[in-house]
């Protein structure tokens, strides 16, 4: 008879990154290698995600309804391994209800999130090269906040220093060459401008009342431009019960737009542009969004 082999949930987070990274090689892996390491590392995140909350009460993760036989179960020591868990989209709720600094990277892990459920579940037109670059800077950042904020730890301490410095190094990178892509088109696009030449942005239709708030113009410098917004709701609810305790608004800067024709309509570049406006502007929309109950 084999022999079984106990695994906790942050030695199982700090095993699946190690072979996610391993995938994960940038400029040296093939599609099936970046599709394979992403889901691998996301499931690594979860992993991750249900430790901390685990280590604040292990009923916390639990799928189940709690009953009297749980919570006796539960002073008596029990570890309830190889019990179903909830899911990774309601253990982010719980982690950031926990630990609120983890809010900032919310939206961002949903989107990986889901990202994970079309790569398990769907088929057709994937771009490879987004994915591999999203993944790895999104699961590195909430990583980080995660083992500063929850374990009280440096990464390198929490996932050892070989794993952190490949996924850091790999996050470090690919944000790098996102800056310095955006830098460079805004460069050439001000030169255009200069010489009186119209700009080769798509042009951006919105509605009315789209949420939106001003920015100064990186290629004009002189109007200002305006940051649209999608509103995403972050629903507390107790599904073991079916019970709703709240909806709270969440702004997502999805386009940007200026009278001298430069436009951005990917979220990743228009959040990269805002870098240390965001609390600011966000603070801005709520506040147009919600009136008087914003506070």
């Amino acid at each position: 008879m084999s022999k079984k082999t106990y695994i906790n949930l942050l030695e199982y987070a700090k095993g699946l990154y190690g072979k996610a990274l391993n995938l994960l090689e940038p400029g040296e892996c093939d599609d099936f290698s970046v599709i394979s390491g992403s889901i691998i590392l996301i499931v690594g995140l979860e992993k991750l995600t249900k430790s901390v909350i685990y280590k604040v009460n292990p009923l916390m993760i639990l799928l189940e309804k709690i009953e009297f036989k749980t919570l006796v179960e539960f002073r008596q020591g029990e570890d309830f391994n190889n019990r179903n868990t909830i899911s990774f989209e309601n253990a982010l709720l719980r982690a950031t209800e926990l630990y609120p600094n983890l809010n900032a990277h919310k939206q961002d892990i949903k989107s990986i999130i889901n990202d994970r459920n079309i790569l398990m579940h769907n088929f057709g037109y994937l771009d490879i090269g987004n994915l591999e670059k999203k993944v790895q800077i999104k699961v590195a950042d909430f990583t980080e906040s995660i083992c500063r904020e929850c374990f009280e730890s440096e990464p390198s301490e929490i996932l050892g220093q070989e794993t952190w410095s490949k996924l850091k190094n790999n996050r470090d990178a690919y944000k790098q060459a996102e800056v310095l892509e955006l830098n460079t088109r805004i460069k050439h696009l001000k030169r255009l401008l200069a010489q009186g030449e119209t700009l080769p942005c798509d042009p951006i239709h919105i509605s009315e009342d789209t949420p939106q708030a001003p920015m100064c113009c990186p290629v004009c410098e002189e109007n200002e431009a305006l940051v649209y917004f999608d509103i995403d709701w972050d629903i507390d609810i107790d599904h073991r019960e079916g019970v709703v305790f709240g909806a709270y608004p969440i702004p997502i800067p999805t386009k940007l737009k200026c009278t001298c024709g430069f436009t951005l309509q990917e979220h990743e570049e228009v959040d990269c542009l805002l870098e240390d406006q965001n609390s600011k502007i966000y603070d801005e929309i709520l506040q147009m969004y919600l009136g008087d109950d914003y506070d």
